[in-house]
């Protein structure tokens, strides 16, 4: 999967020159935890709300005066956001942009082609193709096996379920489970479970858990 079928496209922007007061009002409105700046049509870094937290002190606390309130309230874009952001691209593996954001601890991603801002990939965009893959959404059982190394072991297994006319509705692997075994998990539709299990058992493939799920709530 690549990060232009994840990312958002209708990306909120503000521009360096815009008080965070103001910014902070937009993301608060719209639910947003990051925005682009962009000037003249172009990326010039990225708030976060953590950014807008240290820079914006809080109405709550008695010990801020209304005159440090009012200063704070002076400060532009520029002054808090993160220069030069880091990027991908629409065509950017989304295992890529999740690792950048995991190694570098950001919360979102500016989405750049042809050095204009198409988009935005943010942590619930990764989490949300993360559950689309594992099938999560979706009615099924959750069948997860333990199988040799062996290219030839995986094709039998997968030959198996087209046999009992299982239809496959995510896959994992875990190639690393133990040095004899990789684990393999398969979320999977079909009328023929209990002949799958027994052809399962009778190939020699090891079922380490069956679990029936339900989709999960989306609200």
């Amino acid at each position: 999967m690549f990060v232009k079928l994840w990312m958002t496209s209708n990306v909120l922007t503000v521009n360096s020159s815009q008080p965070i007061i103001e910014v902070e009002q937009m993301m608060r409105e719209n639910r947003i935890r990051q925005v682009p700046v962009v000037d003249n049509g172009k990326l010039v870094g990225i708030i976060s709300r953590e950014d807008l937290s240290r820079a914006i002190p809080s109405i709550f606390d008695p010990s801020i005066s209304p005159e440090t309130l009012d200063q704070a309230g002076r400060f532009n874009a520029e002054s808090v956001m993160t220069r030069s952001p880091m990027t991908v691209e629409p065509s950017t593996p989304l295992e890529q942009a999740a690792l950048l954001m995991r190694t570098h601890k950001a919360g979102a991603l500016p989405v750049i082609q042809d050095e204009k801002l198409v988009g935005i990939i943010t942590q619930t965009n990764i989490f949300d193709a993360f559950l689309e893959v594992l099938g999560t959404k979706k009615p099924g059982a959750r069948i997860e096996l333990k199988i040799d190394h062996k290219p030839a072991s995986f094709y039998t297994m997968l030959q198996l379920f087209k046999k009992c006319e299982m239809t496959i509705l995510g896959i994992t692997v875990y190639p690393d489970f133990s040095e004899d075994h990789q684990l393999v998990t398969l979320k999977v539709q079909g009328e023929k479970m209990e002949v799958l299990i027994d052809a399962l058992w009778d190939s020699g493939l090891q079922i380490n858990r069956i679990n029936t799920q339900e989709p999960l709530p989306t609200d």
